[in-house]
C-alpha cells in the first residue's frame, strides 16, 4: 500500500511540474493583402480587433507579390520581443487578390 501511495504522489508531482512549467504566450497574426492598388497590412494581438497599417503605392516594386512592407513590420516586432512559430503561403484567387499571412507569439513575462 505504501509503494501505491509513493507512487501516487511522484505522478502528482511531475503532472504539477509540467503543467506549471509551460511557457505562457502572447499571439498575434499579421497579415498583408494586396489587391492590384497599394497593399495593406493586417495586425491583430490576442485577438483585439485588426489594425489596418496602410502602405504606400512606392513602398513596392509589384503590385501583387512583393511582401517587403510586411516582413519590414515583422522585423520591428521582432525587436519588441515577436518570434514567427507559424507562416501562411500566399495564395492568388480568381481575381488576383494575393495574401500572406504570419503567426507570432512572444514569452508573457
Amino acid at each position: 500500500m505504501k509503494l501505491k501511495n509513493l507512487y501516487l504522489v511522484l505522478l502528482m508531482l511531475c503532472v504539477s511540474t509540467v503543467i506549471f512549467a509551460q511557457e505562457k504566450y502572447e499571439q498575434a497574426v499579421i497579415m498583408q493583402i494586396n489587391k492590384g492598388l497599394a497593399p495593406i497590412i493586417f495586425l491583430s494581438i490576442e485577438g483585439q480587433e485588426f489594425k489596418t497599417l496602410k502602405v504606400k503605392g512606392d513602398d513596392v516594386l509589384d503590385k501583387y507579390f512583393d511582401y517587403s512592407p510586411l516582413l519590414k513590420q515583422i522585423g520591428q516586432m521582432r525587436n519588441e520581443g515577436w518570434e514567427v512559430w507559424n507562416t501562411n503561403d500566399s495564395q492568388t484567387s480568381s481575381s488576383g487578390v494575393t495574401n500572406m499571412t504570419y503567426f507570432l507569439r512572444r514569452k508573457i513575462k
